[in-house]
């Protein structure tokens, strides 16, 4: 027996099998949905609490802290002005605001930090290097070959075995602030050529004028009168013969003037 089926039944079965496949098909997209949504939540909820606990787990706070390079600043000082002296996170820890406010210090002159995971962090410091003591309105300030004032003192400690210059006008300075006369210059030439020539022989630069300085001797009896650095560099085989004599013959002095071209002048007291 053989059946026959029209053209319109066979339409009808196609439709319905399409009719089937989309509702399979879109039952899949959705099933597929729930799953990328399922997944980024528990991505998210993974990713937050990692986040969490990285951001206030003491773990990570930073609690060993290696400074090195200093010779002057103390260590508290750093720590303290870093804010570092209470407990921080790592992940906190904002490195360059830290470093701006630590070049805020006139001893520092470069600076650098670094994280060490999990709660270690490093500070390396350059310091400024101090090179005399300049007397003014009864205080001492502490400064640097380039004229940088470090420290305001009231009271006078030369542990560090430094120059002394007075009669120079630091106009109120502070610390940070940079001395710029032509006369700190000069000084700083003559300061050179006493520790090439002169080395540990004199202590004190007196500044008369733009030209004119007066030199202090650590024998209090001599001082020596010049105009420049330039002059000592050039002359100073008639200083230094003329200081072993003195000391030789203990002969009573006044001063040693050596403004004059080509000799010096030994002035004896009256």
């Amino acid at each position: 027996m053989i059946d026959l089926v029209n053209n319109q039944d066979r339409d009808d079965y196609e439709n319905e099998v399409e009719i089937i496949n989309t509702n399979i098909q879109e039952e899949h997209r959705g099933y597929n949905l729930f799953r990328v949504l399922l997944y980024y939540i528990i991505i998210g909820f993974l990713g937050w609490n990692i986040f969490y606990f990285l951001f206030t787990s003491p773990l990570f706070d930073i609690t060993k802290i290696t400074i090195y390079g200093t010779n002057y600043l103390q260590d508290t000082i750093i720590i303290n002005q870093s804010e570092l002296n209470e407990p921080v996170n790592i992940f906190h820890f904002d490195l360059e605001k830290a470093c701006k406010k630590l070049a805020q210090n006139p001893w520092i002159k470069e600076i650098t930090m670094k994280k060490i995971y999990p709660n270690h962090l490093e500070i390396g410091i350059i310091e400024q290097k101090p090179g005399t003591f300049l007397y003014h309105n009864n205080n001492y300030y502490l400064v640097t070959a380039e004229g940088v004032v470090l420290e305001i003192l009231n009271q006078f400690n030369n542990n560090l075995s430094k120059y002394i210059i007075t009669g120079l006008n630091v106009n109120s300075k502070r610390p940070g602030q940079v001395i710029e006369d032509q006369e700190y210059k000069e000084v700083q030439r003559i300061i050179f050529a006493l520790d090439h020539l002169f080395p540990d022989q004199f202590y004190k630069i007196e500044v008369i004028s733009e030209e004119e300085f007066l030199l202090f001797h650590i024998n209090n009896r001599i001082k020596v009168r010049l105009e420049s650095g330039e002059q000592l560099i050039n002359k100073w085989y008639l200083l230094e013969s003329a200081l072993q004599k003195i000391n030789t013959e203990e002969v009573p002095l006044q001063e040693i003037n050596m403004k004059y071209q080509e000799r010096l002048l030994i002035i004896l007291p009256d």
